[in-house]
């Protein structure tokens, strides 16, 4: 058996029925769901989050895979059972909105939720929370790029409602290229090479833009993972030059590199938290 072969049992099995599941803490209101992308790549910045949160009556969270990785891995099918999984526990729980933190599940709910749990970004929720004094919230200031991911390029819903905390020095990346993580599995190579294009495009545009020093900024955890692993293995090149941040960790005053060696682990205590 090969290693992708095993990687992609592995992760079938990880995702079926999710293994780090924990809907302990959710309730009825507003059920704000990393995914499991999120939970592995920045567990810092989670916890603030939560911390951020806490005190905001009617918000709460809940562990668990929206099943799309599924889809690449065992068929539509599995995918599908999975997501209706999760649909219904939104509902047991009485969820009258969910808010996902990566446009990956978002769009995995788009296309399946029941008509009596909606769907509303995580920026436009903490937007909106912001602006009623509940909580708050940093600007993205540090000039860099903004990467748009695949799910979002076709409505750019999740950067419209990002925005609001965009300052003029943060200017929307023109590359158009898929970070690669879709194929990561299956074609290793491929997905490396995506990568690296998307970093080495995102540098040349920074440097045309008068930064520095070039920050990508991501909203997509499973982005976040695969161009960091890209650039650290670019190291002393044009793409190893780029600071990959995820807006949520600027906006919550969190200095977090996107933790990619212990993310099964991550999973794991996020769940039992």
């Amino acid at each position: 058996m090969g290693l992708s072969s095993l990687s992609s049992k592995l992760t079938a099995f990880e995702k079926t029925n999710y293994l780090f599941k924990n809907w302990r803490h959710a309730s009825a209101g507003s059920v704000v769901f990393p995914g499991c992308g999120f939970p592995s790549f920045f567990p810092k910045t989670l916890a603030a989050l939560k911390d951020a949160l806490r005190p905001v009556s009617g918000v709460s969270f809940a562990l668990d895979c929206c099943g799309l990785p599924l889809e690449g891995l065992k068929g539509p099918e599995a995918y599908r059972a999975e997501l209706s999984r999760v649909e219904e526990c939104l509902v047991r729980v009485g969820a009258r909105e969910v808010v996902p933190l990566c446009p990956n599940c978002g769009s995995a709910f788009a296309e399946a939720l029941d008509r009596s749990v909606s769907q509303v970004t995580i920026y436009a929720c903490l937007r909106e929370l912001t602006e009623r004094g509940l909580i708050d919230c940093a600007r993205v200031v540090t000039p860099g790029a903004v990467f748009v991911p695949c799910p979002d390029r076709a409505h750019g819903e999740w950067l419209d409602d990002l925005a609001y905390f965009l300052e003029s020095s943060v200017f929307v990346s023109e590359c158009s290229a898929c970070c690669g993580a879709a194929f990561e599995i299956s074609q290793p190579e491929a997905s490396f090479a995506a990568a690296k294009r998307v970093l080495e495009s995102v540098a040349r545009e920074c440097t045309r833009a008068g930064v520095e020093e070039p920050v990508l900024y991501v909203y997509c955890a499973s982005c976040a993972g695969k161009l960091e692993r890209a650039r650290r293995q670019c190291s002393g090149g044009l793409a190893g030059s780029v600071r990959v941040v995820h807006v949520l960790s600027a906006l919550m005053g969190v200095d977090e590199v996107p933790t990619v060696s212990t993310t099964v682990l991550n999973r794991a205590k996020a769940a039992i938290r």
